[in-house]
């Protein structure tokens, strides 16, 4: 009974912490002007907001298994997500074909494997994100 109860929150936790992250991730990529670098772990975006531009990274440390947000701005950091199995991240060109051409880059896909731990099982939590037009990007090829 109480491994269920364990692995019951564990769902619970993984469910609420994806949710909020992709919320937020949703609203900030959608904002994104300028794509100034990507790679299979990071990229990092110009994102308009109410102070003015902000440059912004993204970047998946395996290690410990996190997401985090960088204002290269300001310097502050934040952990999006953390208990991350595998992070994979998608870019889109105009048209919804992959791309790894940064002049392209007109959209950004990720897909997250979340894990818990219990006693003795493992929860995990499959995140397929939208995929998130970045609204302000104008692409001239």
């Amino acid at each position: 009974m109480l491994r269920s109860s364990v692995s019951l929150g564990n769902y619970a936790e993984m469910n609420r912490d994806g949710s909020y992250f992709l919320e937020k991730f949703g609203r900030e990529i959608r904002m994104a002007s300028q794509v100034n670098s990507i790679s299979r772990t990071a990229f990092i975006v110009v994102v308009a907001n109410a102070s003015g531009d902000e440059t912004v990274e993204y970047a998946y440390l395996s290690a410990p298994g996190q997401l985090i947000r960088t204002s290269l701005t300001s310097g502050t950091k934040e952990v999006l997500l953390d208990n991350i199995s595998t992070l994979d991240i998608g870019y889109y060109n105009i048209l919804g074909g992959k791309t790894s051409n940064i002049n392209e880059v007109k959209a950004v896909q990720l897909r997250i494997d979340l894990i818990r731990v219990n006693v003795k099982n493992d929860n995990s939590d499959h995140i397929i994100s939208a995929r998130f037009n970045m609204r302000n990007r104008i692409i001239t090829n």
